[in-house]
């Protein structure tokens, strides 16, 4: 197969460009050990801090089978609990089983990816990707947005 040189600087394109994805993948695929699966209990929120220490995240297990859920049920989930809208924490109303934010009120629903389903957020929260090695549960990325106040979830 014989390339032109217009083919030669779109494969080179091409590599570049994945190489560069490859790379922001692995930086942001650092582990964190979230919690021991013993220990987690069903609407009961675990806070811990991915991908950094200033990145406020929530794990919670729905109690049933959910979006992207992972454990013996797929009932876990984890998302950025900074706010799309400006940025306040948001909590976790067990009665309601919704992720609200206390400033302006925008809810999202942890049990169909984040989605904000009421208030003047536009987007869904960053999912926290979760996986499950042994008895523990580890957050190994960040999926569906950028969390608040960043230019990517790679830093600030």
């Amino acid at each position: 197969m014989k390339l032109n040189r217009r083919g030669l600087i779109y494969l080179g394109t091409l590599g570049v460009a994945s190489a560069v994805a490859k790379n922001a993948f692995a930086s942001q695929a650092k582990e964190v050990k979230v919690a021991d699966l013993a220990s987690i209990s069903p609407l009961k929120p675990v806070s811990f801090n991915y991908p950094d220490e200033e990145s406020p995240a929530i794990l919670l297990d729905m109690g049933k089978t959910v979006y992207m859920g992972v454990g013996p049920k797929k009932s876990i989930v984890a998302y950025s609990s900074l706010c799309q809208h400006m940025g306040c924490p948001v909590n976790f109303d067990s009665k309601s089983r919704l992720l609200v934010c206390p400033c302006h009120i925008s809810i999202y629903d942890p049990a169909r990816g984040g989605m904000c389903v009421e208030g003047p957020a536009i987007s869904r929260l960053p999912r926290i990707i979760l996986k499950v090695k042994g008895n523990s549960i580890y957050a190994v990325g960040v999926s569906q947005g950028i969390i608040y106040g960043r230019s990517s979830n790679l830093g600030r």
